[in-house]
């Protein structure tokens, strides 16, 4: 039994200590996973860089070493369309580097390769059931949303504004993941483009919980007026 004084996210993750692995593309896999659950926390699985198959295996080997909760994790962004002129824009600002450190300018560079929650991948989550499912760059399409919350799964996502933490709440995430202007190119942002827009976490965090728990409020009362029930 943890000593943590505030049991809502143990409650709602069904964990022992108040932590949750970071699902990191590349970096992570089901060995961490297990580690951080069999130490009390949230083990969590990277899927932008699986295919639906990999996905399967990775849980059913977390499956086979814990018996705890676990997270899956999926991108919700827009694959980027080649842009010939912008790239051409990024290496004419980016050549004196090259030069400087004695880099070929021409050498091809790899393409961006995270897949977007989709379909199959919805499958997936409804075959296999993960406790929890976090979304990068806001949530998927209502309809695919509605069938991850079927399964039983907890959803949650990031947001780097205040704005996109009540865009998530008011869509019915259990949790919202508070992600300040340090996270750099691992920011999700996904309402605006303009960076000078994200506050720091020491700030965000704050504005986020009281704009979250008024956008929960309007949302319960709003229920509860649809149901003809007085609300409070």
């Amino acid at each position: 039994m943890s000593d943590w004084p505030d049991r809502r996210l143990l409650d709602l993750f069904g964990i022992r200590h108040p932590l949750l692995q970071a699902p990191m593309a590349g970096a992570s896999g089901v060995a961490l996973a297990v580690a951080v659950s069999r130490a009390g926390g949230l083990g969590a699985l990277p899927c932008a860089l699986l295919s639906p198959d990999e996905t399967h295996a990775q849980v059913e080997a977390f499956r086979r070493d814990a018996d705890d909760p676990l997270n899956l994790n999926f991108f919700c962004h827009t694959p980027p369309e080649p842009d010939a002129q912008a790239e051409a824009a990024w290496m004419a600002a980016l050549s004196p580097y090259y030069a400087e450190l004695g880099l070929d300018p021409q050498v091809p560079r790899s393409a961006a390769t995270r897949a977007p929650f989709d379909d199959i991948f919805c499958t997936l989550v409804e075959t296999v059931r993960p406790e929890v499912v976090s979304f990068h760059f806001g949530l998927p399409a209502a309809d695919l949303l509605a069938r991850v919350r079927v399964s039983g799964a907890r959803i949650i996502s990031s947001a780097t504004t205040v704005e996109e933490a009540v865009w998530l709440a008011e869509r019915g995430c259990d949790a919202v993941i508070a992600m300040g202007f340090e996270a750099g190119g691992h920011r999700a942002s996904f309402l605006t483009g303009d960076m000078n827009a994200q506050p720091g976490t020491f700030a965000l965090v704050p504005q986020v919980v009281d704009a979250v728990d008024r956008s929960e409020e309007r949302r319960v009362g709003k229920e509860c007026r649809s149901r003809g029930s007085p609300s409070h």
